[in-house]
């Protein structure tokens, strides 16, 4: 059965950790920033903005994350925007900003030393995107936003959050989507301006700052893009040597270049049609060799696609500037592409069309010929789970050169997602790291790993007999009864989340209870379940007072 999927144009960039809108809008009672505040410490290439205060009592009544695992906060919360300079892809020169959250109050948890948490933002296709508008319901930012605010600089973090290159206020006309040198890059830049601004403000007896200090412990997180660019954030800290306390990437797509033929030979994603143009105008920037114009790659109605977009994603899909979640041509006629057939997400969400499709059948059709012909070992007979050892096609070099399969973090790890993910394939991704890095620590035990491994679904157990939600690689740093407490309490109101989505759109169980679920399964089911782990996990490598 092929059904209507109108209801996703209306869906605002599925891929962040944004909750719902009838949460958003109760955001409205918290505010706009306080613009007769705002004022400005500069030095070369890095300045500071403020933003807005918020007290404990704020964040507990009006930032509606009461259908979260959030607990209450310990401490109020300044948000100040830091500006600094970073590169794009191709080593041009550029600028960024980013949200510094600092805990403020006079408990032991908001004063003194405090952890930094380095966090990664999922995707999105909002230019506006600020993670600095905590609270502004205005911005397309404010519900992932709301819920780091709440869960970790309310409970005594100090949080740098980059928008990116290409968002925001910065002068880059596209973002390096999954570049992962560039993406590291910019998170190091941010955290490092942001430090000092902190040091500077320090010094300069800066009230918001007088009472706090880095204690040089260093979290990293993200979720979706973000997860992928907190695994790389590590892995180029990892390289150089650099201090990482730990790290907590979730639903991430770190094997990038299987996750691409997956999707290529037809396993198309929800959100397919977003993605593409921000991964192909990306890695364009990167190579110079993915098209010579973009009706190389797009079909030529939507050969001007561009994004990031200050249009959101539903205006430009009613405008005809994007076909909303087609990626390939229904049927094709295309001898390369005979025997592939559509997904299992197909029939539900519509990842072809007959016409309005975004990508070309001959591009496309190229694309697989070389999957064929040079196979990722994650899909081959007998293979190795690793990249394609000499794909020819520029697309999947550029996926090869930016797949994380093979890096095998030392310092604390842990990751999470859901197994069910229509958006980032769990098993793809997260499955087949996991696998390579239980690999490569049975050829060395002697190599010191602690990873964590979570899968916040247990709801489709039975179906996956052979399989654990929970693994645990090397010496977990969390004692074995809290682990065992966190996933019984994180899988549970996973679980209710889920069936709550489900009866408010049928609570027959039918075709509308289906639809939403996958199409709030990766953004505003799994991101809050995974932010609750993660919390759990930071807080036994630092131990609050």
């Amino acid at each position: 059965m092929v059904l209507p999927n109108t209801s996703i144009i209306n869906k605002p960039a599925m891929t962040r950790g944004l909750l719902s809108l009838a949460i958003a809008s109760s955001l409205l009672l918290v505010g706009c920033n306080d613009d007769d505040n705002d004022h400005y410490v500069s030095a070369p290439s890095v300045s500071a903005k403020f933003i807005k205060t918020f007290t404990a009592n704020d964040i507990n009544s009006s930032f509606g994350l009461g259908s979260t695992a959030t607990p209450v906060a310990k401490c109020g919360v300044t948000i100040e925007k830091v500006s600094y300079d970073t590169k794009g892809a191709a080593d041009e020169d550029t600028n960024a900003t980013a949200a510094l959250m600092l805990p403020t109050g006079d408990a032991a948890e908001c004063k003194g030393d405090r952890p930094v948490l380095l966090y990664a933002h999922g995707t999105t296709t909002d230019k506006g995107y600020d993670f600095a508008q905590v609270g502004n319901a205005k911005n397309p930012a404010v519900g992932e936003a709301n819920l780091i605010a709440a869960n970790f600089a309310a409970q005594g973090y100090i949080v740098v959050a980059p928008n990116y290159a290409g968002y925001d206020e910065s002068k880059l006309d596209y973002h390096p989507y999954l570049v992962a040198q560039q993406q590291s890059t910019d998170m190091v830049d941010a955290l490092d301006s942001a430090r000092s601004i902190i040091e500077r403000k320090k010094r300069a007896n800066d009230a918001n700052y007088s009472k706090i200090d880095d204690s040089g412990k260093l979290f990293i997180a993200g979720y979706s893009q973000g997860g992928y660019v907190t695994m790389a954030t590590a892995r180029a800290l990892q390289d150089k040597n650099e201090p990482v306390t730990a790290i907590a990437p979730s639903s991430g797509p770190y094997a990038l270049a299987a996750f691409g033929d997956e999707i290529f030979r037809g396993n198309v994603n929800i959100g397919a049609s977003r993605f593409a143009p921000l991964l192909g105008i990306g890695l364009q920037a990167k190579y110079g060799n993915i098209y010579s114009k973009k009706s190389d790659i797009f079909l030529d109605k939507y050969a001007d696609a561009q994004l990031p977009s200050n249009t959101p994603f539903g205006e430009l899909v009613k405008a005809g500037k994007l076909p909303n979640n087609a990626l390939f041509q229904k049927n094709p006629s295309d001898p390369r592409l005979a025997g592939l057939s559509p997904g299992k997400l197909f029939s539900i969400l519509g990842g072809y069309d007959d016409t309005d499709y975004l990508i070309k059948t001959d591009f496309r059709a190229a694309y697989v010929a070389d999957t064929q012909k040079n196979p990722d070992g994650l899909w081959a007979d007998n293979g190795d789970g690793r990249t394609a050892a000499n794909p020819e096609n520029n697309l999947r070099k550029a996926l090869k050169d930016n797949d994380l399969r093979g890096y095998v973090p030392t310092m604390p790890t842990f990751i999470c997602g859901g197994n069910q993910d229509p958006t980032v394939y769990f098993d793809t991704n997260t499955g087949s790291m996991v696998k390579l890095i239980q690999t490569e620590v049975a050829k060395n035990p002697a190599k010191k790993v602690n990873i964590t491994v979570l899968d916040v679904d247990k709801d489709n157990e039975a179906d996956r007999p052979d399989y654990q939600t929970l693994t645990i690689i090397g010496q977990a740093s969390m004692n074995p009864w809290k682990v065992n407490d966190v996933v019984k309490k994180v899988q549970t109101n996973f679980s209710n989340s889920v069936k709550k989505v489900k009866d408010d759109a049928d609570p027959n169980g039918g075709v509308a209870a289906l639809l939403a679920f996958y199409t709030n399964y990766h953004g505003d089911l799994v991101s809050p379940a995974c932010t609750e782990a993660t919390r759990e996990f930071f807080n036994q490598e630092f131990k609050p007072v």
